[in-house]
């Protein structure tokens, strides 16, 4: 047999990143029930048999400000019941207001992502076609879905994977 090194690798890692930001609703026109919370409490029908509930009573905005501009892979919801169609605007600069109206935030838009899939019971993906570098998501949605939680996936920083040869990594795998 021969000896085959395997040298060192860059892969390219993802985390989600909604739990880390400021999170609000739009206050005002828009009721919704629930808590805000239930949206990055990492719960889901998958994962929990009763997980808590965030509801628009039709229409309305969520908002993630990060503390720093990141490259934006996509946008994930898990989703209940009503049907609804989604809109995920990605802004550089804006910030958040202090009643939660964002509609016109300050900054510049950088990218947008549309689904009118009218899905349920799954997970709804907003993925631009390539990262987008935002520090602030708009979650705009439309007929009063049930959600469970919100994801932010971003690129993390790269990993390095340490060189070895063939022999060891084939000895690791023995039973």
């Amino acid at each position: 047999g021969g000896f085959l090194l395997v040298g060192v690798v860059w892969a390219i890692g993802f985390r989600n990143v909604a739990p880390d930001a400021v999170t609000k609703a739009t206050e005002g026109y828009n009721f919704y029930t629930g808590d805000l919370a239930y949206l990055t409490d990492g719960k889901t029908p998958d994962n929990d048999e009763s997980p808590g509930i965030f509801q628009w009573g039709n229409k309305g905005l969520l908002v993630f400000e990060l503390s720093e501009p990141v490259a934006i892979s996509e946008v994930r919801v898990c989703v209940g019941d009503n049907p609804a169609w989604y809109i995920v605007t990605f802004f550089l600069g804006a910030k958040l207001g202090p009643d939660g109206q964002s509609q016109d935030p300050e900054g510049e838009q950088k990218g947008i992502v549309e689904n009118f899939d009218f899905l349920t019971h799954q997970w709804v993906s907003l993925k631009p076609e390539s990262p987008v570098v935002a520090d602030y998501v708009q979650l705009e949605t439309m007929n009063g879905p049930e959600m469970y939680e919100v994801e932010i996936w971003v690129e993390d920083e790269t990993t390095p994977v340490r060189p070895s040869s063939w022999g060891l990594v084939k000895s690791r795998f023995k039973p």
